[in-house]
């Protein structure tokens, strides 16, 4: 015959909110000590202490949902579970939490402090937003690296307009001063001539 499971609730929950009245996660167990508590006495109608004789079989103790719990860290350790047992997860991260829950679902092992599905399915949600956002980013930046680029071809280009408008005008400023020298060298020449056929005129002016 299963024996009845015993609840064991601290003296005085009733009284204070602080012990546990209507806040479930505040109610924990306190041994009994006043001097004239009800409870610590053993007197009839109230709560009882904890002691010898309430202890569970040793098949059901320590159980959670009646299988026994084993601490899992690596792969090695999931490895090792039998059907008898129920792992509980440690304090370790996401990327082990992965290969772990994963060898879970293919071999039906049973996780008590961890949903595998759910898990699996949050950290892949996680991981496509990640993927999205390193996509916008380089999606950025190749935008911030086409403008530098189209900004220094326009450049170059300008620079070459410059360079080719440049060498036109020295050209132009080569011919002209090429033209005026031609002229002045005409006009050196007509006035030597002059000056030779005055002389050879006996000084009468030559027109």
């Amino acid at each position: 015959m299963k024996r009845r499971k015993t609840k064991f609730i601290r003296a005085g929950y009733w009284q204070y909110s602080k012990l546990g009245l209507r806040r479930n996660k505040k109610l924990k167990y306190r041994r009994a000590n006043g001097i004239d508590n009800k409870v610590r006495l053993r007197m009839k109608g109230h709560l009882r202490n904890v002691s010898i004789g309430f202890k569970n079989d040793k098949s059901e103790r320590f159980a959670l949902n009646g299988l026994r719990p084993n601490q899992v860290n690596n792969l090695n350790e999931m490895k090792k579970i039998s059907k008898d047992e129920i792992a509980i997860i440690g304090n370790i991260g996401n990327r082990k939490k992965m290969e772990l829950m994963e060898y879970a679902l293919k071999h039906n092992i049973k996780v008590y402090n961890i949903n595998p599905k759910k898990f699996i399915e949050k950290i892949k949600h996680e991981m496509e937003k990640k993927r999205e956002e390193k996509l916008k980013k380089e999606g950025k930046k190749k935008e911030k690296e086409n403008k530098a680029k189209e900004a220094e071809k326009k450049g170059k280009e300008e620079k070459s307009v410059e360079k080719a408008e440049k060498e036109v005008a020295e050209k132009i400023s080569k011919e002209v001063e090429k033209v005026s020298e031609g002229k002045e060298s005409e006009e050196k020449e007509r006035k030597e001539e002059k000056k030779i056929i005055e002389k050879a005129t006996g000084g009468e002016k030559w027109t």
